[in-house]
C-alpha cells in the first residue's frame, strides 16, 4: 500500500508537464477497484510521431524507470485507433443496418498511446 501511494505521487509528477508538449491529448491513472495495487498510466497522442517524440524524450525515461521499480513486471501496450464510432453505430447494427461487424477488442483507450498496468 505505502509503495503503490508512492508510484501514484511519481505517475502524478509526469503527468502535469505532458499538457505542454505538443501532440498531447490525455493522461489518465487509475487504480483497479478490486485490487488497489494494481494501477494504469495512460496517455494519449494525436499521432504515432507525437508519441515517438515522447518515447525519446527524458519523460518516458522516467517513466521506464518507475516501470522498472514495480513488484510485478508491467504490462506496457501500444495502441493505434484506426476508427471511433459511438451509439449510432450502435443502433444501427442492432437494428441490423450494418453488414459484417468488426471484431473490437478492449484496449486502454486513445488514439495513439500507451498504457502500463500492474503492481508497483
Amino acid at each position: 500500500p505505502q509503495r503503490t501511494q508512492e508510484t501514484i505521487h511519481a505517475l502524478r509528477s509526469l503527468m502535469l508537464p505532458l499538457q505542454a508538449e505538443p501532440g498531447f491529448v490525455s493522461c489518465r491513472l487509475c487504480q483497479e477497484v478490486d485490487d488497489a495495487n494494481t494501477i494504469f498510466y495512460l496517455e494519449e497522442w494525436h499521432t504515432p510521431e507525437d508519441l515517438d517524440r515522447q518515447i525519446r524524450s527524458t519523460h518516458y525515461t522516467r517513466l521506464l524507470a518507475l516501470m522498472e521499480e514495480a513488484a510485478e513486471p508491467p504490462e506496457l501496450r501500444l495502441n493505434w485507433v484506426t476508427a471511433v464510432k459511438g451509439l449510432e453505430y450502435l443502433e444501427a447494427v442492432r437494428l441490423g443496418e450494418v453488414g459484417e461487424t468488426p471484431s473490437l477488442t478492449p484496449d486502454c483507450g486513445g488514439r495513439t498511446g500507451r498504457c502500463s498496468g500492474g503492481r508497483p
